[in-house]
């Protein structure tokens, strides 16, 4: 960490110096927008695949405390941060594991995040934020591409649901398809 802090420190005074200047508002009128954004639509969307106990309001409370420890702490104020794909999938199916075998979501959840502090702190005090030059664009590529595997399944499996659901009518009268039918109906007077 104090490795991390030397290496960063020349910079930790002009982020918050240089922000003083009017020509900075749009930037921060448009991190703001870029950084709430995200976290209220995949807070909505996580409310919907947990059954509501992780929401919008709990994603944006998250994302405003990590925003601030970390534009404190990390010597980059201007690092935007927020809710990504990967994490809603990760939710997803954590939330899913847990239906399945009776467990706690919440407590698990509270859990690894417990776990993922740790984890982090370890990365620091042993500066593995050195060994970043290492991950290549195939690492990158390879990750991102498991995502998009994934979002395609959930995406099938969704159509396939709807399928099952709402079926297709093959017996349609293709001559009638661009009829347009009409009917009248007439009210006497006294019925509403």
């Amino acid at each position: 960490m104090i490795l991390d802090i030397k290496r960063k420190a020349r910079h930790y005074l002009s982020d918050y110096t240089d922000a003083i200047s009017l020509q900075c508002l749009a930037s921060f009128l448009f991190l703001y927008c870029a950084c709430m954004s995200p976290v209220i639509t995949f807070g909505g969307l996580l409310g919907e695949a947990t059954e509501g106990r992780v929401s919008a309001i709990e994603s944006l409370f998250g994302a405003s405390m990590t925003g601030i420890a970390y534009s404190l702490f990390a010597g980059q104020p201007l690092t935007i941060l927020g809710s990504t794909g990967p994490v809603l999938v990760f939710e997803k199916i954590l939330f899913k594991f847990c239906k399945e075998y009776g467990l706690s979501y919440l407590s698990l959840r509270t859990c690894i995040g417990l776990w993922t502090a740790f984890f982090c702190l370890l990365l620091v005090a042993t500066d593995a934020s050195s060994l970043v030059c290492y991950i290549t664009r195939f690492t990158e590529e390879a990750f991102a591409a498991l995502i998009c595997i994934i979002f395609i399944y959930e995406a099938l499996e969704k159509l396939i649901h709807l399928g099952v659901h709402y079926p297709v009518n093959k017996h349609n009268d293709l001559q009638k398809l661009t009829q347009y039918w009409q009917v009248s109906v007439s009210y006497s007077v006294g019925r509403h």
